[in-house]
């Protein structure tokens, strides 16, 4: 996934973000294991930047570590080397993975070092010990990959969700600020906001609904994802389900494919946005990079990844902003988030090559971006830079930190721009929450006084009409909007290779016949499409791989 675009420095470089901020490969490469003393080659499977960690991002490492960084993307113009690396053992020094399954294809070709026999090397990582007893739990005692995202705390963050959506919100007060009962209602206030303005101020059309395809895995995720408004989750925090969706709170699970599932509720929402001439004709085929250039345009009069009209739209549009123009989060009034907390990690991991020639250099790296301070520092550079504390012992950003991400960072920090971060260079988020040295999270977008300084016209103008909240998630916890979950320690399930094929297959059809219902003409087409996907579906082994998630959602609900 990636962006190319200019955001501000008010946008955090945390887990969710940092997925959203890696930049197009530059060639192959190679990522053979360093042998010099103070190099190192990171093989990510997580960021698509290939080359030296330079600019200020590298100069901190350099000065923190001694030692020098090559990046090297595990997929290059759309094919990924992960498994052709796997066999031929050019990992490199340190491996990112992200997935369980993946780790276990590491493991079963010996291609990463057991790290339990050098824990007092990477203290700063084993100090998160329910994530560490896990991994040790699955792998008979021993530590493969240290988990990413740890934390020793159940609390939920301060940042706002992505699927809660964003709309024009100059245009939403011109039509009186309307009632949002539930999510259906966005449709309506969509459709007068196009009424009023069918172009956008620089001439371009302006839809009620824009979406994209590039992300769709099993289903369209746009649409899947409005259900996690509605109380459900797609995943238990250890396991992700295709087929289902769970209400943790509840212990419920929903089949996708149910008649009065969200997702096929959202499937007809969406047919009536296209049915009523309001939605993006491109929303099928187009590419992210399409579906983003379209956000900083502000095509869309919703947007259902929240952040596309907050961190896309507004930062490179400031002068509306200061006229109060532009997007804001809206909420409706029976939103219901259901958030998990949990202290075994992101379900990511960095891994030691079993034939790294530096061990020790990539043990020291990772005890270092595992300590308070390297988490910290490689999220925000260090102190002086984009950040200091204030008197009151608060992180607030510095002159240059309110810049955007294009803003060259003085030679002194050593060069390069502002978004030359680890996070779009390599994006391997170690810690989560609060840090404990500095007593806030690393995401800027956590930090309230920086929050208070940092808001437009625009944001001051929706904070008074949301009870001086300073984001939507502030609001929503006010609210009683959000119930949190702990993630339980029950196993990672994985498909057999049989049911693998079977899920792929089935996944294939519900995208392409979900897509064909966005698109129907009228209710017996849409009908006929829907009950045609669902043949299709069962046919090919639907029912075997629901009660398969069933059986893992259970397992999850009964667990203590």
């Amino acid at each position: 996934m990636k962006i190319n675009t200019i955001v501000t420095r008010t946008v955090a470089v945390t887990g969710a973000m940092a997925m959203l901020l890696s930049t197009a490969a530059c060639g192959w490469g190679s990522p053979s294991s360093s042998s010099s003393s103070d190099a190192l080659t990171i093989f990510t499977t997580s960021a698509t930047y290939e080359g030296k960690l330079d600019g200020w991002t590298g100069k901190l490492v350099k000065d923190k570590t001694g030692l020098s960084i090559d990046v090297v993307p595990s997929v290059v113009g759309g094919t990924d080397r992960f498994q052709t690396r796997l066999t031929t053992g050019n990992l490199g020094d340190i491996i990112i993975l992200k997935s369980r399954d993946a780790l276990e294809d590491a493991i079963k070709a010996g291609a990463v070092e057991d790290l339990s026999g050098v824990s007092s090397k990477l203290d700063n990582a084993f100090r998160f010990t329910d994530a560490i007893d896990r991994v040790k739990q699955i792998d008979d005692g021993k530590v493969y990959g240290l988990p990413m995202g740890v934390t020793n705390e159940h609390k939920a963050t301060g940042v706002d969700p992505k699927t809660v959506p964003s709309m024009r919100y100059d245009y939403y007060k011109e039509l009186g600020s309307p009632e949002i009962h539930d999510f259906w209602d966005y449709k309506d206030v969509a459709k007068d906001m196009v009424a009023a303005h069918p172009k956008t101020e620089e001439g371009n059309n302006f839809y009620g609904l824009s979406l994209f395809s590039e992300w769709d895995k099993t289903n369209i995720s746009q649409i899947a994802g409005i259900g996690t408004l509605m109380g459900l989750a797609s995943g238990d925090g250890i396991n992700n389900y295709s087929f289902i969706a769970i209400d943790p709170l509840n212990k419920k699970t929903v089949r996708l494919l149910d008649e009065d599932s969200y997702y096929m509720q959202g499937l007809q929402w969406a047919n009536d946005f296209y049915r009523e001439g309001l939605l993006d004709p491109d929303s099928a085929t187009q590419t992210w990079e399409s579906y983003l250039k379209k956000a900083q345009n502000g095509q869309s009069a919703i947007w259902l990844l929240g952040y596309m009209g907050n961190y896309n739209f507004n930062p490179t549009h400031t002068d509306m902003t200061a006229q109060k123009k532009g997007y804001e989060r809206i909420p409706f009034e029976t939103l219901n988030y259901a958030e998990s907390t949990s202290t075994f990690g992101s379900g990511w991991y960095y891994c030691v090559s079993s034939k790294s020639k530096n061990k020790e250099g990539a043990y020291k790296f990772l005890n270092w971006i595992y300590s308070d301070e390297g988490a910290w520092e490689l999220t925000n550079g260090p102190e002086g830079m984009l950040w200091k504390m204030n008197d009151q012992k608060q992180p607030v950003l510095t002159e240059l930190g309110k810049k955007d991400y294009e803003q060259a960072v003085p030679e002194e920090y050593g060069g390069g721009k502002i978004g030359d971060n680890y996070a779009k260079r390599v994006n391997g988020p170690t810690l989560s929450g609060v840090i404990e040295q500095y007593g806030y999270p690393a995401g800027t977008n956590e930090w309230p006084e920086s929050m208070k300084e940092n808001q437009t016209e625009l944001d001051k103008e929706w904070s008074d009409d949301h009870e001086g909240a300073l984001n939507m998630k502030e609001y929503m916890l006010s609210n009683d909007q959000v119930h949190t979950y702990e993630v339980k320690n029950v196993p990672a399930v994985t498909w057999s290779d049989t049911d693998s094929v079977v899920a792929s297959q089935v996944g294939d059809v519900i995208k392409q016949y979900s897509w064909k219902m966005v698109y129907a003409k009228d209710d017996a087409e849409f009908n006929s499409l829907k009950e045609e996907m669902i043949s299709k579906a069962k046919n090919l082994g639907l029912d075997k791989l629901v009660a398969t998630e069933e059986k893992t959602a259970q397992a999850f609900f009964d667990a203590q």
